[in-house]
């Protein structure tokens, strides 16, 4: 029998702070070294921010590309200067250096998973882009 670790939702930390919604982090608490994976639940009308960042906050990482995995809904994703839709079970490649942010613009929860290599630093992997998508 392989040695293996679960690792339940609730026992999953919680990274949203005060933003509606969960940000769910899976990669570090299960001790994974090759990969990480966080899912957040967008609720709706929401932007994927760090708590008590401007909803048009954007970022982007130095090194490291990064998967957006759609699981349930449907978000708006902003990459360079192109807006993109993606709904369930769609997917994005999003390469380093590339600005990023996503919303979710229904009236229903949009939940969607972040796959990447780890970082020892997160703050200093990603660059932050200020006014990046403006609200309308």
């Amino acid at each position: 029998m392989g040695d293996y670790t679960i690792l339940r939702r609730a026992d999953a930390p919680d990274y949203s702070g005060d933003a509606p919604g969960a940000f769910l982090g899976y990669g570090r608490p299960l001790g994974a070294e090759q990969v990480a994976v966080n899912v957040r639940v967008l609720a709706p009308h929401e932007t994927h921010r760090p708590p008590g960042y401007d909803p048009a906050w954007g970022h982007s990482h130095r090194t490291i590309e990064e998967i957006y995995l759609v699981l349930d809904g449907e978000l708006r994703v902003k990459l360079g200067d192109a807006v993109e839709t993606l709904y369930r079970y769609d997917a994005v490649l999003v390469p380093p250096g590339t600005p990023r942010a996503v919303r979710n613009e229904t009236d229903a929860d949009a939940v969607f998973a972040m796959i990447s290599l780890p970082s020892d630093d997160p703050r200093a992997e990603s660059v932050h882009h200020e006014g990046f998508w403006p609200l309308p």
